[in-house]
C-alpha cells in the first residue's frame, strides 16, 4: 500500500538522521528515538487495518445488496453479525459483518440511493453532513454490486478516494458502514441499519421454517376436546420438507397433512403438556415447539375507579391507580413517556400505581396503558386522556417551546390567548432560536383538492389573528425535507386568513440557512419561508434572509410554487403604505433540474416576494423589495412575482438575479426546442390576459437586476410576457439572450428591457406608458460574462417581440 511505501521511506530517513546524530553529538536518548519510530510504524499498521475493514465492508455490504434474497441473519461468538443469502443462481452464501450500534462517528463512504432507485458509493467531506456519490474518470457512479472505488488513507493520515484526499483525518470518521442487523418480525423482512442512519430492507426468505397459527402457550379447557393448531411450513425448501412428530409431553396428538393441522388432546389430569413438532429438507431440520395449559386464561378488563376506561384526567402530574384480575402472569407497559409504571401497591389486589407526568404541550394529549400475556396471545388495555396544563398567560412567545406549542394550538383549534398581549395580538417578546426544533409543523394548513386559479387552496385551521413580531427574529428555522410524501406547504405559516402578520424577521444577515428539498414535490406543493397560502390577509414590514434550494424534482404539468417571502395569495396586499411598512427577501431561491416544462399556470413558479397572485380581486404588493437570486430552467420566474393573474404591484424594486437554465439542464438544446420552456421577468414572470381590467397595473417598479435566459425564453426587465398595463416602470439592470426568430420572421423570443412581448394596447387599455429606458440589452452567449458591457437599451429593443405595440412618444 501507499502508506506501507511511504512510511518505509520515512523510517529509514529517521534512521539516517539518527545516525548521523549518534556520529556527532556527544549525548543522545537512544530510547526516545526508537519509540517514535514504534509509535509511527504502530500507526502505520493502524492505517492498514483501517482501511482493510473498510474494504471487507465494503465488499459485503455489495454481497448484501447484490443478493436475490436474505436467508437468515444471526451472530457468532464475537457477536458479528452472520449474513446468510441466495445469489442469482440459487446458491446460499455467507457474510460475515462487524457493527456499531453505538456509533458515535459517520462513516468516510456509505450507499446512497439515485433517482433510479438503485445504490451507488458515495462519499463525504464534512465528517457525514453531506454525502455525495463518488464519480470515475468518466463522471460515472460506482454501483454497489460492481466495480468498488478505490478507499485508502494517504500518506497524511487522511482519507482519500480514488487518489484524491477528502481532507477528512483517518481518526474523524469510522471505518465501519454496518450499525445493526436484524429481522423485522412485522413485515418479515430483512433489515440493515447503515452507520449514517440510513435504512436498507431486503426480501427475507429463509430455506427452512415452521410457523403456528396460534400462541406459543394455548389453553385446553376440555379434556375430552381435542385442539386444532394449524402449522406452516415455509422457506425456499419448503416444498419437499419431511414432517413429523418428535416429541409429545402429556398431548395425545395426531397430524393432518392435507391440511397442515395438529389436532392436539391433554391427557386426563395433567395440567401442562407440549408438542415438538420436525421439519427436514436437505441439509436443514427445524424443530417448533408449541406448550399447553389446563384450564381457561383470564385476563380481565383494567377499571379505575371501579369503571373502565378511557380515563378522562387533568393536566397536572398525578398518581393514579387501577386494578385488574386475571389467573396468568401479565406484563404492564404504556407506550407514552408520560405515563410511568410504579409497580403494584399489592400483590392480592393486584393494584397498578402509575405516575402521570403533567401536560407542558399546550394540547389534549392521549396515550394507553397496556397489560400483556404474549406467550398466550392475549391483552387488555385502558386509554388515557390527558388535558393540557392550564398556564399563566405569557404575553407573548419568548421560547422555541412556545411557538411551537403556539403553532400546535392553531392547527387543534385551541386557544392562543396566552400568547397575546393586552392588545389581543400574538407578540414575540424577543428574537427565537430555532436550533432546537429538529420538525417544523407549519402554522395552518392547505388543501388543494379543489384547486382552481381563482382559489387555488381552502385553508385548514389558518392563523386568523394578528401576529406582531415586533422587529424580533425568527432564527435557525430549517424546514429541510424529502418532500416526496410530505404535506403541502413548507413555511412558518401553512395558511393564514382574515390575518395580520407583520413586523417580523425570518433568519438573520450572519447566519446562512438553507432550505434543502428533495424528492418529488407533490402537485400544488407550495415553499415559502412566511407564508404559503394568504387569503383576505395584509403581510407588512417583514423581511426574509432563508436561502430555497429545490434539489426535488416537479413533474410534468404540475403546480408548484417556490417564493422568498410568500407562495399564493387571495385577496392580500404584501407590504404597507410607505417604505418602512414594506417587506424584502434576502434569500435566494432556486431550483435543480426539473421534469416539468410548461410556461403558463402548469409550471414552476419562482419568486422573490410571491410566487402566484390569484385570479381574484384585492391582490397588492406595494414596497417590496428582492435582493435574493432566483434560478429555474422552465416555467415562470419574477423577482417580485412569477405569475400575476388578478392584482396590483406599486413600488417594487428587484436586486436579485434573475435567471433560467443556470443548472445547464437543456445545454447543448436549440432554441427552437426550448424558446417557450419559460417567461421571465424582472419584476414579473407572465400575467394573465388583463386588457379587459385597466385597474390591474404594475406601477412605478424598478428592476436594478440582470436577468438572463440561456434559453431563448421571453425575458423582460420588467415583465417576461404581459398583457398588463406597465406604468411609470424603470429599468436599470442587463436584460441578456439570443434571439430566436421563427414563424417567418415574425415571432422572436428573447430580451426587452420593458418586456419580452406585451400585448397591443386598444383603445381602453394601454401596455406601457411613463416608462424609461435604461440598462442593457444584448445577447447571452456575446455578453454573459460581463452584462453590462452589452449595448444600451433602445427604443427598438423595449419588447422582443412586436416590439411595434412599443409606443415611444407616451414613454421616456
Amino acid at each position: 500500500m501507499l502508506i506501507t511505501e511511504y512510511m518505509k521511506k520515512f523510517i529509514s530517513i529517521s534512521l539516517f538522521i539518527s545516525a548521523c546524530f549518534l556520529g556527532s553529538c556527544s549525548s543522545y536518548d537512544d530510547e526516545r528515538i526508537w519509540q517514535d519510530l514504534n509509535e509511527i510504524e504502530k500507526t502505520i499498521g493502524d492505517y492498514e487495518a483501517q482501511a482493510e475493514t473498510l474494504t471487507k465492508q465494503m465488499t459485503s455490504l455489495s454481497k448484501v445488496i447484490g443478493s436475490s434474497f436474505i436467508t437468515l441473519i444471526s451472530q457468532d461468538a464475537d457477536g458479528n453479525h452472520v449474513i446468510s443469502y441466495s445469489d442469482g443462481g440459487g446458491e446460499t452464501h455467507t457474510v460475515t459483518i462487524a457493527t456499531q450500534e453505538d456509533a458515535i462517528k459517520f462513516p468516510i463512504i456509505t450507499a446512497k440511493q439515485d433517482t433510479d432507485s438503485k445504490f451507488y458509493w458515495a462519499q463525504t467531506t464534512d465528517k457525514g453532513k453531506t454525502y455525495t456519490f463518488i464519480l470515475d474518470g468518466d463522471g460515472k457512479k460506482f454501483p454497489i454490486g460492481g466495480t468498488m472505488p478505490d478507499v485508502k488513507i494517504n500518506e497524511n493520515g487522511y482519507w482519500s478516494v480514488n487518489g484524491a484526499s477528502t481532507g477528512v483525518l483517518a481518526n474523524d470518521l469510522s471505518n465501519l458502514l454496518f450499525k445493526s442487523a436484524y429481522i423485522d418480525d412485522k413485515t418479515g423482512e430483512a433489515v440493515f441499519i447503515l452507520a449514517d442512519g440510513q435504512e436498507l430492507r431486503m426480501s427475507l426468505q429463509e430455506a427452512l421454517g415452521i410457523r403456528f397459527n396460534s400462541p406459543v402457550y394455548n389453553a385446553v379447557t376440555d379434556y375430552a376436546t381435542p385442539v386444532s393448531i394449524p402449522y406452516e411450513i415455509y422457506g425456499t425448501q419448503s416444498g419437499n420438507a419431511y414432517v413429523d412428530l418428535f416429541t409429545a409431553y402429556n398431548m395425545e396428538v395426531k397430524i393432518d397433512k392435507a391440511s397442515s393441522t395438529l389436532i392436539a388432546t391433554m391427557k386426563e389430569g395433567a395440567t401442562e403438556g407440549n408438542i415438538l413438532l420436525l421439519a427436514s429438507a436437505g441439509n436443514n431440520t427445524v424443530l417448533k415447539p408449541i406448550y399447553f395449559t389446563y384450564g381457561t386464561a383470564i385476563l380481565d378488563e383494567p377499571l379505575y375507579q371501579g369503571h373502565v376506561g378511557p380515563i378522562q384526567l387533568k393536566g397536572t402530574q398525578m398518581d393514579i391507580e387501577m386494578q385488574i384480575s386475571a389467573n396468568i402472569f401479565y406484563q404492564v407497559s404504556t407506550e407514552n413517556e408520560w405515563i410511568t409504571y410504579k409497580g403494584t401497591r399489592a400483590l392480592i389486589t393486584t393494584t397498578h400505581a402509575f405516575t402521570i407526568l403533567a401536560n407542558e404541550t399546550g394540547d389534549e394529549r392521549s396515550g394507553k396503558i397496556i397489560f400483556s400475556n404474549s406467550l398466550y396471545n392475549i391483552s387488555s388495555s385502558i386509554d388515557v386522556i390527558q388535558e393540557a396544563k392550564e398556564v399563566e398567560a405569557k404575553g407573548g412567545i419568548s421560547t422555541a417551546a412556545d411557538l411551537v406549542n403556539f403553532a400546535k394550538a392553531v392547527n387543534n383549534g385551541t386557544s392562543t390567548s396566552r400568547w397575546q398581549n393586552d392588545a389581543g395580538e400574538i407578540v414575540l417578546l424577543n428574537d427565537i432560536d430555532m436550533s432546537s426544533v429538529t420538525s417544523w409543523t407549519p402554522i395552518g394548513d392547505i388543501d388543494a383538492s379543489n384547486y382552481t386559479t381563482a382559489e387555488p387552496y381552502v385553508s385548514i385551521h389558518p392563523f386568523t389573528g394578528t401576529f406582531n413580531g415586533q422587529g424580533h427574529a425568527i432564527k435557525n428555522l430549517n424546514c429541510s425535507a424529502d418532500i416526496t410524501n410530505g404535506g403541502l406547504a413548507y413555511g412558518l405559516f401553512g395558511s393564514i386568513e382574515n390575518a395580520t402578520v407583520k413586523n417580523l424577521v425570518l433568519g438573520d444577515a450572519s447566519t446562512t440557512i438553507t432550505w434543502m428539498m428533495s424528492g418529488t414535490a407533490p402537485k400544488y406543493t407550495v415553499i415559502a419561508p412566511l407564508v404559503c397560502f394568504a387569503k383576505k390577509s395584509v403581510i407588512e414590514g417583514c423581511t426574509n434572509y432563508y436561502n430555497i434550494d429545490f434539489t426535488a424534482d416537479n413533474k410534468s404539468g404540475e403546480f408548484n410554487a417556490l417564493s422568498g417571502l410568500v407562495g399564493t395569495i387571495v385577496n392580500t396586499t404584501i407590504g404597507g403604505k410607505s417604505k418602512a411598512q414594506g417587506c424584502s427577501n434576502r434569500g435566494f431561491v432556486r431550483t435543480g433540474r426539473i421534469s416539468n416544462t410548461a410556461n403558463g399556470g402548469t409550471g414552476m413558479q419562482t419568486a422573490g416576494i410571491c410566487a402566484f397572485m390569484a385570479k381574484a380581486e384585492g391582490g397588492k404588493l406595494n414596497y417590496c423589495t428582492n435582493y435574493g437570486d432566483i434560478s429555474c430552467p422552465s416555467g415562470r420566474t419574477g423577482g417580485i412575482v412569477a405569475t400575476l393573474m388578478y392584482g396590483n404591484i406599486y413600488n417594487c424594486d428587484n436586486r436579485g438575479t434573475i435567471e433560467d437554465d443556470k443548472v445547464g439542464q437543456h445545454e447543448g438544446k436549440e432554441a427552437s426546442v426550448t424558446y417557450n420552456y419559460k417567461r421571465m421577468g424582472g419584476i414579473v414572470g407572465g400575467t394573465d390576459d388583463l386588457k379587459t381590467k385597466p385597474e390591474y397595473t404594475v406601477e412605478s417598479c424598478t428592476n436594478y437586476g440582470n436577468v438572463m435566459t440561456h434559453l431563448s425564453v421571453r425575458t423582460g426587465g420588467i415583465i417576461g410576457h404581459s398583457n398588463i398595463q406597465i406604468i411609470g416602470c424603470v429599468n436599470k439592470g442587463a436584460v441578456l439572450g439570443d434571439v430566436f426568430t421563427e414563424g417567418n420572421g415574425t415571432n422572436r423570443h428573447g430580451p426587452g428591457w420593458l418586456c419580452g412581448y406585451s400585448g397591443a394596447s386598444t383603445a381602453t387599455w394601454t401596455n406601457c406608458k411613463a416608462c424609461v429606458c435604461g440598462g442593457y440589452v444584448g445577447d447571452y452567449s456575446k455578453y454573459k460574462d460581463d452584462p453590462t458591457s452589452a449595448p444600451d437599451a433602445t427604443n427598438q429593443n423595449a419588447f422582443c417581440h412586436a416590439n411595434q405595440n412599443f409606443d415611444p412618444s407616451i414613454n421616456f
